[in-house]
């Protein structure tokens, strides 16, 4: 109860400080209000509201529709982030909704991939488990290639031969690649090469030139059985790289030499893209002479005795040396007529060399040819050496003129007038929005006082009004005694006698008093005046 009084008592002392104050007191305390309660406001919704979580990401159109259709229905409180491709969830209810849409079969590649092996049943034949193992490989690619930031959507078939047991050599696996970009984006060569060899890492037996790659309106990014799998884009793409980053190593040269703006440097290059494989056998004597890698020898002896054969059909030895022939007696028997003999031996030896086999495989993008050209301003090449300038342009290119590169370091006037004109409008253009970034200023800066006087004058004013109501002394009339009813006239004349002046005078009377009969007198002498000035007055305090 006491509490309660004492709430009152301050809300009415609160309200009567309220009507008491100057207008410009008051249009403070009602903004500050309000922006008090705004701020309120703001921040317990900021503190009530729930903490978002992606629920999915990378989504196709299709896909998000779906989902957002899902989440209104199930009245679900969602955001879109990513330009639609990302959905944000309250995170206390992120993983009840992922068995919710998984359960509805979103996002709409949820039948693809792995899970295709999820359905198979015990029956399957082998040509159906094989198939499907194929399905799932190439929707596990194309969802791996969509999260690739630049691409919206992927689709990738896979040509995987039969493996068969009575073929001398294995088929060659291929793949193909359609790949839809997002609004305003385009693969760069780099990103090609991410695709090609990415999908060739996850197919056993296939290597990044068996990768075609395509994009949504027909453009080949990458055609398969290209050297290095580069195709006709990539190769573009690569011979610019080169020639830019040849370009910038010499301007950077001849800015440092010549002066910033003297000299231009352009390159034209010729890049080998062909897969050459080159192999190459070199044989040696060893030190020390030949040595024996194998050796194999023989040996025949033959032994008779002398006397010849019946018929003559040996000889006079009976012997019967090397091709058949008859060995004649003195060479098969001594003087003392013993028996004679034939002794053979043969030997067989293979020697060996030093042998070196060297296999290059030269990779694709090697400079084949390249043409410098260097022009130098004439006024500019005057305090230069103009053969150490060519000495150190050759050096820094890397010219080989074994290769057929081509070297052209020349003279020639440069026309300043387009860097003039170009300087005078960034002058302009300068000075211009130093103009703007003034006057925009200025404007600011008396908005500003515009503002801050009236401020001033408003506390000023406020000031003074409440120094008045300060300075004023309250009138204080005391408790006004009603005037006395009329006395009906006398029936007969009463003569009064006034009393004397002098005695009324004499007796003091307080200044209260004198001031209630004052306003006693004018009452009664002039009512309507009296009634028009409080009037004022009241209408006074209610402004």
């Amino acid at each position: 109860m006491g509490a309660a009084a004492g709430a009152q008592a301050a809300l009415k002392k609160l309200g009567a400080s309220f009507a008491s104050s100057t207008a410009a007191q008051k249009i403070i305390a009602v903004v500050a209000v309000v922006a008090l309660v705004a701020g309120g406001v703001a921040f317990w919704r900021w503190a009530s509201a729930p903490t978002m979580t992606p629920l999915f990401s990378n989504l196709a159109m299709a896909d998000a529709s779906a989902i957002t259709e899902q989440l209104d229905g199930a009245g679900t409180p969602y955001e879109l982030v990513d330009g639609g491709a990302t959905i944000l969830v309250p995170r206390e209810e992120v993983y009840g909704l992922r068995l919710d849409m998984s359960a509805a079969g979103l996002p709409g590649d949820a039948g693809t991939g792995y899970a295709l092996l999820d359905e198979q049943g015990v029956t399957a034949s082998q040509f159906q488990q094989r198939t499907t193992w194929q399905r799932a490989l190439e929707g596990e690619l194309s969802t791996t290639i969509g999260a690739i930031s630049s691409v919206e959507s992927a689709r990738v078939q896979l040509a995987i031969p039969e493996d068969d047991v009575f073929a001398d050599t294995a088929g060659t696996p291929t793949a193909s690649v359609l790949v839809t970009t997002r609004p305003g984006q385009v693969l760069a060569g780099n990103q090609v090469q991410s695709i090609l060899n990415l999908v060739s890492s996850s197919v056993e037996g296939m290597k990044p030139e068996d990768v075609t790659v395509v994009d949504a309106a027909g453009n080949l990014l990458s055609a398969a059985g290209a050297g290095g799998g580069a195709a006709g884009g990539m190769r573009d793409q690569q011979t610019t790289d080169y020639e830019s980053r040849i370009t910038g190593d010499l301007q950077q040269v001849l800015d440092q030499v010549v002066g910033p703006g003297k000299a231009v440097a352009t390159v034209t290059a010729d890049l080998d893209f062909d897969d050459v494989t080159s192999t190459q056998e070199t044989f040696t004597n060893p030190e020390g002479g030949p040595l024996a890698l194998a050796q194999s020898g023989s040996e025949e002896e033959y032994t008779g005795a002398g006397g010849a054969l019946v018929g003559g059909q040996l000889g006079g030895t009976g012997i019967l040396g090397p091709d058949n022939i008859a060995v004649p007696v003195g060479e098969a028997a001594g003087a003392d007529g013993a028996a004679g003999g034939y002794t053979n031996s043969s030997t067989d030896a293979q020697y060996g060399v030093d042998k070196l086999t060297t296999q290059t495989q030269q990779a694709p993008g090697g400079v084949a040819r390249q043409s410098v050209s260097v022009v130098v301003d004439t006024a500019a090449s005057r305090a230069v050496d103009m053969a150490a300038l060519q000495a150190a342009v050759s050096a820094a290119a890397g010219i080989d003129a074994a290769r057929g590169d081509v070297l052209s370091v020349s003279q020639m006037p440069f026309d300043t007038s387009g860097a003039e004109a170009a300087a005078e409008a960034a002058a302009a253009a300068e000075a211009a929005e130093a103009a703007a970034a003034r006057t925009a200023l200025i404007q600011t800066a008396a908005v500003l006082g515009v503002v801050l006087l009236l401020l001033v004058v408003a506390v000023i004013a406020a000031l003074r009004r409440r120094r008045k109501q300060e300075d004023e002394e309250p009138l204080d009339l005391g408790d006004l005694e009603p005037l006395p009813a009329p006395a009906p006239p006398p029936t007969e004349a009463i003569v009064a006698v006034p009393a004397p002046r002098a005695a009324i005078e004499q007796a003091p009377k307080e200044p209260a008093a004198v001031a209630r009969e004052q306003v006693v007198e004018l009452a009664e002498s002039s009512p309507d005046d009296v009634a028009e000035l409080l009037r004022g007055w009241l209408t006074a305090d209610k402004r």
